[in-house]
């Protein structure tokens, strides 16, 4: 334990000390010059209210509040901010607006904490909101409701058009769909406005939903507990067996950049080795034998993480879900007195749960995670309850 407290702090050192996330990009100024450099990217609330920029040759970032830059860009067509003027929450806020798609009918993207705003610009300069909470409503009507009140002005932005109207109410709000229903608006109606410019920021960022891949070895001490259910001289025996139990799994991660991105849903497939044994006394010789149980645990778990600092390069990250395990090929050996499913060598089905702690390192577009976790199980028809501490090592691909 000591040395994964140590571990674990040395490892928050690093991260508050890390380099953010630096991009090749460029800062358009109030006169119109375009300068290159590197840009932090950050989560989109930073990025909003400001631009740390390095310019080619600097050592240092300057930090760009909105009213200093007309916008800033990051390269190889990502994402384009744009300083703009816009009504927020009853008031007018200056801040660096996400440029979406530029015509006749422009759009414009926005977060504030935990809601995304899309404001459309017509050629008068007409502005309308789209706002998007995320909230769930409790009942159908309700969810009719906001999605109208969320639409009405941009309903009006497309008078001209049922399909647009239409589009609105049947897709989701985001910020796909949205720049869709914007640019095959402009094309059919704002002709004289020229053609239409999406800006094609990074696939990758403005995907709601990325699917990693993840691979994981582990290994540590597992803890095996029967109930006994023979005469009184077996339930006196010590029915807890340990193990050292290696480990290898494969799963999914769910992240969500452009919405939850200090979070991510996983599921997890592992499949290890337990081979436990005990050495037991029988009270009518006094005699020892050593009993053991061995198989092999196929275990699912599903849960969530925390990412404390996902725009850095080190990120300490907690875990925790549901377990479901099932043993296969189990073999016992001298378990006299133990009830272990229907039959001599039957395992039956275990849930439980799983907590664990450690710290992410980012390197190129993977990421390797080290973790100390605690899992715990119990099948409840045969009395086994199971549960193992561990040190793991993962690469997110």
């Amino acid at each position: 334990m000591k040395k994964i407290v140590v571990t674990l702090c040395f490892a928050s050192f690093l991260q508050a000390n890390a380099q953010t996330n630096p991009k090749p990009g460029f800062v358009i100024t109030n006169a119109n010059d375009t300068i290159y450099g590197m840009i932090d990217y950050r989560s989109d609330a930073k990025n909003a209210y400001e631009c740390l920029f390095m310019k080619d040759g600097d050592a240092k970032y300057r930090s760009y509040s909105p009213d200093e830059l007309s916008g800033y860009r990051f390269t190889d067509n990502g994402i384009f901010y744009v300083t703009r003027t816009f009504p927020l929450e009853g008031k007018d806020k200056t801040f660096f607006a996400e440029f979406l798609l530029q015509g006749g009918v422009s759009l414009f993207r926005h977060k504030e904490n935990d809601t995304d705003y899309y404001y459309m610009v017509d050629e008068t300069g007409k502005v309308a909101t789209v706002k998007n909470t995320g909230v769930m409503a409790a009942s159908p009507a309700e969810v009719d409701k906001a999605k109208r009140d969320a639409l009405r002005e941009a309903s009006q932005m497309f008078a001209l058009s049922s399909k647009a109207q239409e589009a609105l109410w049947e897709k989701e709000i985001n910020a796909v769909n949205l720049t869709k229903i914007t640019r095959d608006y402009d094309m059919e109606y704002c002709t004289e406005s020229g053609d239409c410019v999406q800006f094609q920021y990074d696939q990758k960022a403005s995907q709601s939903i990325q699917v990693k891949f993840r691979l994981q070895v582990s290994c540590g001490i597992g803890l095996n507990s029967l109930e006994p259910t023979g005469n009184a001289y077996d339930k006196e025996n010590n029915q807890t067996m340990t193990a050292f139990v290696p480990q290898l799994g494969i799963g999914v991660d769910f992240l969500f950049p452009r919405s939850k991105q200090h979070w991510s849903l996983q599921a997890l497939a592992i499949i290890g080795r337990w081979n436990l044994s005990k050495k037991m006394r029988d009270l009518y010789y006094s005699d020892e034998e050593t009993s053991s149980m061995k198989y092999w645990n196929v275990e699912g778990q599903v849960g969530a993480a925390y990412h404390f600092s996902p725009k850095q390069n080190i990120s300490p990250v907690t875990r925790a879900g549901l377990v479901i395990d099932q043993a296969i090929s189990p073999s016992i050996d001298r378990l006299v007195g133990y009830h272990v499913g229907k039959g001599a060598n039957d395992i039956h089905t275990a849930y439980g749960f799983y907590l664990g702690a450690g710290v992410d390192m980012a390197a190129g577009s993977h990421l390797f995670r080290l973790t100390a976790e605690y899992k715990w199980s119990r099948a409840s028809f045969s009395g086994l309850n199971s549960s193992y501490i561990a040190l793991c090592a993962g690469i997110r691909l």
